[in-house]
């Protein structure tokens, strides 16, 4: 297996699909703002991941899954523009360009995030529509992204403590990482595998929050918050957790590697 040819290949796939995926209609400014933050870059993890799953028990990905995978996208995206603006983390730039807001202004970007969040929804309903299996995966990712998930990580994250680090980790980035994965293994019709799975999700999830946390701070701070001591722990847990799945996890043991050792914020 090579990795890179096979992750440029699943990314082609998403990017190929963002493409045209805001409609006429819209009106041009919040067309051009969403598709600003949407095909701006990025490593589209969280849809490689829940194709990769695919992947890995064979299962061809179908235009539903790629759906799925590009409604996944809008919701990561949709939080990083909400994310940058003033009232949250004040962001300047993203991925080398201003953010959004910066770009459009803080009314625009607001509207982007909203107008991705629900553009999300209508795919995942779109699909479930079609194919009931796909109820489950609307209700994994929406239960994984919503104020028990993502968002209630992003809540937690402004009184963040030592203590509460990890579960903060596991909300606010591993909750959307475990929708992609585990959404992926009820689309495969494998659900009996679903806590199987979970497993490598959670630890992924959180080793790979604080490998970012780790990126934006100082030795004495990663030392003094624990990081280093997490991301070891949950990057060796995330591999042996892949082993219990008796799937060809080939690409997602050389995805985990690359994610969890990376020094920079690309792959």
């Amino acid at each position: 297996m090579n990795f890179t040819s096979e992750y440029q290949k699943l990314r082609n796939t998403v990017d190929a699909a963002l493409e045209s995926i805001v409609s006429d209609g819209v009106c041009p400014e919040l067309k051009a703002a969403v598709n600003y933050s949407l095909l701006g870059g990025g490593k589209r993890l969280r849809p490689v991941l829940y194709l990769s799953v695919l992947c890995a028990y064979g299962v061809a990905a179908t235009e539903n899954d790629v759906k799925v995978a590009c409604a996944i996208e809008c919701i990561h995206t949709y939080s990083l523009i909400h994310d940058d603006l003033p009232a949250m983390d004040n962001d300047d730039y993203r991925r080398g360009r201003p953010t959004n807001h910066k770009k459009f202004g803080e009314a625009i970007a607001i509207l982007a995030g909203d107008g991705l969040l629900n553009l999300a929804y209508e795919l995942l309903a779109d699909v479930a529509m079609r194919d009931g299996k796909y109820a489950a995966v609307m209700r994994i990712v929406s239960e994984n992204a919503g104020m028990r998930g993502m968002v209630g990580g992003q809540a937690y994250e402004f009184a963040a403590t030592e203590d509460t680090a990890e579960h903060v980790a596991y909300l606010k980035t591993g909750k959307l990482i475990e929708a992609a994965i585990v959404s992926a293994v009820h689309a495969a019709g494998k659900d009996e595998d679903e806590e199987i799975w979970r497993e490598f999700a959670v630890d992924f999830g959180k080793a790979f929050q604080f490998r970012d946390d780790l990126l934006d701070m100082t030795e004495e701070e990663a030392e003094k918050m624990g990081v280093k001591r997490n991301l070891e722990r949950f990057y060796a847990a995330a591999l042996n957790a892949l082993d219990k799945t008796n799937c060809d996890t080939a690409f997602l043991r050389a995805l985990t590697d690359k994610m969890l050792s990376r020094t920079t914020d690309g792959i």
